[in-house]
């Protein structure tokens, strides 16, 4: 109906009655609205502003194809930007010739789910194995921001079809070498320059990657994966190395560093509603590459608000079946753990637990039963020395809405709340960037990435730097002091439990009818 046929059916009297109606002023609404709920588009913390620096579909290798998910093919998800993504480290190669400031960007791919990926839900195991694993990116600094390279020097996908060597007592019994790296959920940059990444046990992915190839079929091929995977990210011919001497575990947190004498420590934690924490010491501080090939293993059991470290075997049946290892031993879960972060004087590790609506009884560092919003634990580190027999600690966060949650605690000062911290990163600020990760449901508050301060004069104080669009979750943060610059990755926006590709909760970051929601590294520049 046109316009002016519509108005001549309307009387000049119920129009002014009309008129009326709409300037009577509105009820006042019954409860405020939630500056933290979850929107179509996203939202900007104060004193920053937010930039795109690459999307699922954007090219990684120079001769990517154009993106088009009608359907993804292999050949796009071996030279794109994956779906899915967590940041595993920031490198900084040595400088060029040219002066440009450049970084080396390392993202995990954990999950590459069928009804967000591809049209009708209908999966294509082929695609699905190739859009996971790892992916190497160049960035460089020009005309005041970060930008991606198409084709840069180090940039390359690692994925189901790539060779792996694995090293370590566990190796020759496993065969030597390995096709794969399948769904790492966490990784970290090593002191040695080196990223680890945590590989998932293939519990999922073995059974759906059954009829691609590269043996997955073969029950023989489960403790093929599951372990620590260590790559020079910028040598891009470096093959990968699953280091067996660390254990095999799904991994959800990962923080490395180096004992006084030199030799590595590294903590991680079991992906896991009742997961452990667990520290591996290496035997020696060998520059030859093979330090992480021999070592202690220990798991944390919970003594009232402290953790005692229990040493557990390095027999080959230990190191495959970690988690019951460690459970036999007396390791104390934690309400799933997850990141971890390491202050760079070596005296204070922090971990952000999930929460675990499950849990049975509370004890000192888990303090509230059948609750799923989390708290991030602090660890005092005696001396700054990483292989002593015990840590103390305490809680600087439980997370949760403080007007519905119990048992909630928050810094004096704080100006936002929070739910399920999965990724923990410091900053040179003095700062601990904490990233929320609900599993796509984000009806209380939307998942973003959340600032706490470690000193000053409001210690553990919360605010918020970014909130993400519907659906979405936080996959953690790399820092760049020199252009102020905050990386962050947003994971599968518009993936609410319900959602689907064809019917997305949100279409961001283009907001455009004909583009699925894409998971995107955006840049927050201070101003």
């Amino acid at each position: 109906m046109r316009r002016r046929d519509f108005l001549s059916g309307i009387s000049l009297a119920g129009l002014g009655a009309a008129m009326a109606r709409a300037q009577t002023p509105l009820a006042p609404l019954s409860k405020p609205p939630n500056p933290q709920a979850a929107k179509l588009d996203d939202t900007v913390g104060d004193g920053f502003n937010r930039i795109v620096i690459a999307r699922w579909g954007d090219g990684v290798l120079p001769d990517a194809p154009p993106f088009n998910p009608y359907p993804l093919t292999g050949d796009q998800a071996d030279s794109q930007f994956p779906y899915d993504g967590v940041i595993a480290g920031l490198v900084t190669p040595p400088p060029a010739e040219d002066g440009i400031p450049r970084k080396v960007l390392v993202v995990a791919t954990p999950d590459v789910p069928a009804r967000m990926v591809f049209p009708g839900g209908v999966d294509n195991p082929n695609v699905a194995g190739r859009e996971q694993g790892v992916t190497v990116i160049n960035l460089q600094y020009m005309a005041g921001r970060w930008v991606t390279v198409d084709g840069g020097y180090q940039s390359r996908r690692i994925a189901d079809g790539t060779l792996c060597q694995m090293t370590g007592p566990a190796a020759a019994p496993l065969g030597g070498t390995v096709q794969g790296v399948l769904a790492p959920r966490a990784g970290c940059v090593t002191p040695w320059a080196s990223v680890l990444l945590g590989e998932s046990v293939g519990d999922v992915w073995l059974p759906r990657l059954a009829g691609v190839g590269y043996g997955y079929a073969d029950p023989a091929q489960g403790p093929r994966f599951g372990w620590a995977v260590e790559f020079n990210p910028l040598d891009p011919q470096n093959i990968p190395l699953k280091r067996t001497a660390l254990g095999r575990i799904s991994r959800a947190g990962l923080a490395a560093t180096q004992a006084k004498d030199g030799r590595p420590v590294v903590f991680f934690t079991q992906d896991d509603p009742a997961g452990f924490l667990f520290r591996f010491i290496a035997a020696t501080n060998a520059t030859d590459g093979t330090a992480l090939d021999s070592g202690t293993l220990f798991v944390a059991r919970i003594q009232g608000s402290a953790i005692q470290w229990l040493e557990l075997g390095a027999d080959v049946a230990t190191l495959v079946g970690l988690a019951g290892a460690a459970a036999q031993a007396g390791a104390s879960p934690f309400d799933s753990p997850s990141g971890l972060a390491l202050t760079p004087d070596g005296v204070t590790l922090f971990l952000a637990c999930r929460g675990n609506a499950a849990r049975p009884q509370p004890d000192g560092l888990n303090p509230r039963v059948g609750d799923d919003n989390g708290h991030v634990i602090s660890f005092a580190i005696p001396g700054g020395d990483v292989t002593a027999n015990s840590f103390t600690g305490s809680l600087v966060l439980v997370a949760g809405n403080p007007a519905s949650a119990k048992g909630t605690q928050y810094g004096p000062g704080s100006q936002a709340w929070l739910r399920q911290p999965r990724t923990l990163d410091l900053d040179t600020q003095n700062q601990l960037w904490i990233g929320t990760d609900q599993g796509g449901d984000t009806r209380q508050t939307a998942d973003g990435l959340f600032t706490m301060q470690l000193g000053g004069g409001a210690p553990y104080a919360i605010n918020f730097a970014y909130l993400a669009p519907k659906g979405a979750a936080i996959g953690g943060a790399a820092f760049d002091a020199a252009t102020r610059t905050s990386f962050g990755m947003v994971r599968h926006p518009g993936a609410t439990p319900t959602a689907s590709f064809n019917y997305p909760a949100t279409r961001w970051p283009t907001l455009q009818h004909n583009m699925p929601p894409q998971s995107t590294v955006i840049g927050l520049v201070q101003q």
